[in-house]
């Protein structure tokens, strides 16, 4: 159980790191669309079912006491593998796949990631449960892990008034190192070090 939960999390850090250094570049403008997207939304489409993986991990690794935390933050992972995975799935295989031969007309729908389209807010709800998971298994562990896992966690509220306000992706931005730092704590965390 501790290798798989391991494993898990590690992948889970490593395809987050995945998705922010091309989303980094993306914003630089040092990558070309649509090379951009295909590199954002490939590793978060892997990164869904990692993290749900991590948490199943740390859920069946926990005493009695914790286990409605572990719980709580399963559910909510799920929720946002469920989400996103629609969203990135629909990027890769229907949205850019038409763009280059002009055949997008039509699909405005299923277009990711602008404000007021409807997949963005799906995206958004998504990462909203994704931090609410964080933030629910938090107090199941301790020490360095328990406040990285927290300060994803309040991302939650920046995250979700995106919806609203989209100049917040930059209150939201320190999950770029938040979500990855607490997936490797994690990670260190099945392998018995505490940090």
């Amino acid at each position: 159980m501790n290798r798989f939960g391991h494993w898990s999390a590690a992948a889970a850090a490593v395809a987050s790191i995945g998705y922010g250094v091309p989303q980094i570049l993306q914003v630089t403008g040092m990558l070309p669309t649509p090379l951009d997207r295909f590199l954002i939304f490939a590793p978060s489409l892997l990164l869904a079912p990692c993290f749900v993986l991590a948490l199943a991990a740390a859920y069946e690794s926990a005493a009695r006491e914790q286990r409605i935390w572990r719980l709580a933050g399963l559910a909510c992972a799920l929720l946002y593998a469920g989400f996103v995975s629609v969203v990135y799935v629909n990027q890769l295989g229907v949205v850019l796949q038409r763009e280059p031969v002009g055949e997008s007309r039509g699909f405005e729908l299923l277009a990711c990631c602008g404000f007021r389209q409807p997949l963005t807010a799906i995206d958004l709800l998504g990462y909203t449960y994704m931090s609410l998971a964080t933030l629910f298994v938090a107090p199941s562990f301790r020490g360095l892990l328990r406040w990285t896992l927290v300060l994803n966690g309040l991302l939650a509220v920046p995250i979700f008034l995106q919806l609203f306000w989209p100049a917040l992706i930059w209150a939201a931005t320190p999950w770029l190192v938040t979500f990855p730092a607490s997936m490797l704590l994690l990670a260190r965390h099945f392998n018995g070090i505490e940090a």
